[in-house]
């Protein structure tokens, strides 16, 4: 039997942990090695101190984020917390205020630059749940002292690792995001990455109030994008998810889409396919095979195709060519159907690991020139 994933913090937790930890030098004079706290949804935690220097007015505590099984890129780095005592709050542009404390983002950590996350513009990127654990601590700890502070989060290797996250195109610039919507992090879920995609291509329509969107299933549509000309900006990588991705475009008011994928699972969307994972569903090379018969390709090349390791092997197979066209737009077709409603348009290109065009639907260079000019 499989052992079960371990669970980490978030980087949320190790900002309240931090917190919590300098406040105890400077309040008591204590040194702490490991801090308690429990988190938002009730689990109690002892997390251990990687380092805690203080000073009169201020200390800084240092927490090693711990991400458990979750591949998660902060997974090691410290998230630093300075706390400084004051009597009055100073005017900060990018900070969160509270009555007993101003919470701001150092070095480090993100500041929001587009509209549509859980934080203003403007403000440093800390996310509601870390600021309801670090109130939790601050109002707790001064509740009966006439005096205030100025909480700073910052996160040293911060910069570097956003570069590795979608916070850049999401509009947060400068670093990372403190988050935590609970406290506790869970081996990645496939419902956390839809929430990422939904949260980027909702940023995407608030920033831009485009009404079309690219759907690439990676990095090939990407590079396929770029070859076009297309506004990489407006492309959203999809992964597998694309039923759940057509539905969010049509929540978010999308009129267009414009899919770009390669034929492996674009093919599995003109079977009515929408999530495209190989645990999933698969079905390609039927697919191909059943369209193949329905131009007259011939008996031995239908029976290649079925019999196909990959469906780039089974391309290699195929002489009528208006096939590819005949998927793509069977793709269009499905999409729109999927998405229930009269408004929408899509169009669709498909293309070959080597790099070659396929096939594409009718209207696909049409609209692909429409939005190229707007």
């Amino acid at each position: 039997m499989a052992e079960e994933l371990r669970s980490g913090y978030t980087t949320g937790t190790c900002a309240a942990v931090g917190t919590k930890a300098a406040l105890e030098y400077l309040l008591y004079g204590k040194i702490s090695k490991e801090v308690e706290i429990t988190t938002l949804n009730g689990i109690d935690l002892k997390i251990p101190v990687l380092a805690l220097r203080g000073r009169k007015n201020f200390a800084s505590c240092a927490i090693k984020k711990f991400a458990g099984d979750d591949p998660d890129v902060t997974n090691g780095i410290s998230i630093c917390a300075k706390v400084e005592l004051v009597k009055e709050l100073p005017k900060v542009e990018r900070g969160h205020y509270f009555d007993k404390f101003l919470l701001v983002g150092g070095r480090g950590v993100g500041v929001v630059t587009k509209r549509g996350l859980q934080v203003e513009l403007g403000k440093s990127a800390i996310n509601p749940g870390p600021q309801k654990m670090i109130a939790q601590v601050v109002n707790e700890m001064l509740e009966d002292r006439d005096i205030k502070a100025v909480v700073t989060i910052y996160i040293p290797e911060g910069r570097t690792k956003a570069q590795k996250t979608f916070n850049p195109k999401l509009g947060i610039k400068g670093g990372i995001s403190v988050l935590g919507s609970t406290g506790i992090v869970k081996p990645m879920s496939e419902e956390a990455l839809k929430d990422s995609m939904f949260a980027e291509l909702k940023v995407l329509k608030m920033d831009k109030d485009r009404d079309w969107v690219i759907f690439a299933f990676g990095n090939y549509g990407k590079n396929y994008c770029e070859r076009l000309g297309l506004d990489l900006e407006q492309m959203i990588v999809i992964s597998n998810y694309v039923g759940f991705m057509v539905d969010s475009a049509v929540k978010l008011g999308f009129k267009r889409i414009l899919l770009l994928g390669h034929i492996g699972k674009a093919v599995k969307i003109a079977g009515g396919i929408f999530n495209t994972h190989s645990r999933v569903a698969d079905g390609r090379m039927e697919i191909m095979g059943a369209n193949a018969f329905l131009i007259g390709e011939k008996p031995e090349n239908i029976r290649k195709i079925l019999e196909a390791n990959t469906v780039e092997e089974a391309c290699d197979y195929v002489e009528k060519k208006e096939l590819f066209t005949l998927l793509a737009e069977k793709v269009k077709k499905k999409v729109i159907e999927y998405s229930r409603t009269d408004d929408l348009t899509c169009e669709s290109l498909l293309f070959s690991f080597k790099g070659e065009t396929l096939g594409y639907s009718s209207g696909f260079y049409k609209l692909a020139g429409e939005v190229a000019n707007e």
